[in-house]
């Protein structure tokens, strides 16, 4: 009797020592985990979420700088040399010297692609906070987390957060479970991150053009749009006309349900950004040009009259086109340049469009060019485009258009592209082929004063020799101080 009741007792301390060991795996994925490997995880979570601050910090002082008001400068530069401090002292700390946070265990979830500094998106949480921001997930595959599904989470605060005073860290997730069925991940239920309104503040700038240089200058005048989408004539709403740089919105619930993207207008520039991608911080908003490329003109001299078709594979926006372009143009071509338009049987002394193309800031790092005073410009132009190719009659048009815009300035900076089908923009393409191409793109800008404008090394230009069936284009576009025209 009293062997079957050892046995009885040792059985019953059995089955509860196996049940507290499921209560606990079900709390945590990794049960077995080595304190050492938690600490070691959790201390390179710590490094992580330090640089995170570092990083936005830097932002925030670099913000300052461009203001006018720096009253909480000197706060932020001791908060970052804080940050720096702490960073050293973490990376040199040994594993061992660790403190483990406590363990914290919610249902939670996460927003679209999780990474270091996602929000998670604690059950019940208040709007208020505790906000937690990602920092280091076990095995350091953040793919293993769902967008948008709920999980039982268990996670170690590794360092506190700058939130506007409000209770924030980041954190490192230790271990997880789907929540509506422990121990797996197939069950993963999806639910809708909470919808508020956001904030956003900011300032807005433009690339200013100084010389050949640019920088980048606030803009006084823009609009602000909320896009539901990005496709081809979607229409936004107007949330905003300023003409100050400094920008502070406030996007109500449902327009953050409505739409996705916010965009900033000046000109022939603008900026998107994703709503879901704009963190707490200011924003400094750097609206990209688009540049207006002007009465590029095609020319056609074939060697006997003939039938030529000409596509155009723009990459930018056509605005306008003379005869209109549909899918090509098709003309009857004469040696001498007359062009018989076959859609409305119009004689044409050349072809006409322009357009709107954002460049690169490649683009623009011009490496040589031509500084030429008012005086000159004529001179100028007549003995570059001749020896580049043009004729008498293109070398006039060409003159004719450019010279008013060029003469506003006592001095421009120019520069030529040739035969770049306009930085790779703009690709012509005959039936037939023609036996020579010249295109020339010219691009300036105004410079009143010369002894402030960097100078750059005199662009060597390539000299053509009209053979055969040839094509000429020219056409440019003025670098101005907010928009390219």
């Amino acid at each position: 009797m009293k062997k079957a009741v050892v046995w009885l007792s040792m059985l019953l301390i059995g089955v509860v020592v196996m049940a507290w060991g499921t209560v606990c795996y079900a709390q945590d994925s990794t049960p077995n985990i080595d304190q050492r490997v938690l600490k070691k995880q959790c201390l390179q979570a710590t490094i992580t979420a330090i640089n995170l601050e570092i990083d936005r910090h830097q932002r925030w002082i670099d913000y300052r700088n461009q203001q006018a008001d720096k009253k909480d400068l000197p706060e932020l530069q001791a908060c970052l040399a804080a940050l720096k401090a702490d960073l050293a002292k973490y990376l040199a700390m040994d594993v061992e010297e660790y403190v483990l946070p406590e363990k914290n265990v919610v249902t939670a979830w996460t927003g679209d692609k999780p990474s270091p500094d996602s929000v998670l998106y604690v059950e019940n949480m208040s709007k208020s906070g505790p906000w937690y921001h990602l920092a280091g997930v076990a095995g350091s595959d953040y793919s293993i987390l769902r967008p948008n599904a709920k999980y039982n989470l268990s996670f170690y605060s590794v360092y506190p957060r700058s939130y506007w005073g409000m209770n924030s860290s980041y954190i490192f997730i230790a271990g997880m479970t789907a929540a509506d069925e422990p121990l797996t991940y197939t069950k993963a239920v999806t639910v809708k991150p909470p919808v508020e309104e956001k904030q956003i503040k900011g300032e807005a700038y433009i690339y200013s053009y100084v010389g050949p240089l640019y920088e980048i200058a606030k803009c006084e005048k823009y609009q602000v749009y909320l896009l539901k989408d990005l496709k081809p004539g979607a229409q936004g709403e107007l949330i905003l006309d300023s003409e100050k740089s400094g920008f502070a919105l406030t996007l109500s619930e449902k327009q953050m349900k409505e739409y996705r993207f916010i965009e900033f207008v000046s000109g022939f520039s603008n900026k998107i950004i994703k709503l879901s991608e704009i963190q707490d911080e200011p924003l400094m908003v750097i609206m990209e040009p688009e540049v207006y490329l002007k009465k590029p003109a095609i020319y056609l001299y074939p060697a006997q009259k003939s039938q030529i078709t000409i596509s155009h594979d723009f990459k930018g926006k056509l605005v306008n086109t003379y005869p209109v372009y549909t899918n090509n143009w098709t003309v009857i071509a004469e040696p001498n340049g007359n062009l018989l338009n076959v859609r409305d049987n119009r004689i044409y002394k050349y072809l006409f469009w322009d357009g709107v193309y954002s460049f690169s800031k490649e683009h623009y790092q011009f490496k040589s060019g031509f500084y030429v005073s008012r005086v000159d410009y004529v001179s100028f132009l007549q003995n570059k485009l001749a020896l580049i190719g043009l004729n008498d009659n293109e070398i006039n048009d060409f003159i004719v258009y450019w010279l008013p815009a060029m003469s506003k300035y006592k001095h421009c900076f120019v520069h030529f592209g040739i035969n770049d089908n306009i930085d790779g923009s703009s690709i012509l393409t005959t039936k037939p082929a023609a036996d020579t191409t010249i295109r020339v793109f010219m691009e300036f800008t105004g410079i009143e004063d010369m002894s402030s404008a960097p100078k750059l090394p005199e662009q060597s230009l390539p000299i053509f020799l009209r053979k055969g069936f040839t094509l000429v284009e020219w056409g440019g576009a003025e670098i101005g101080q907010s928009k390219i025209e």
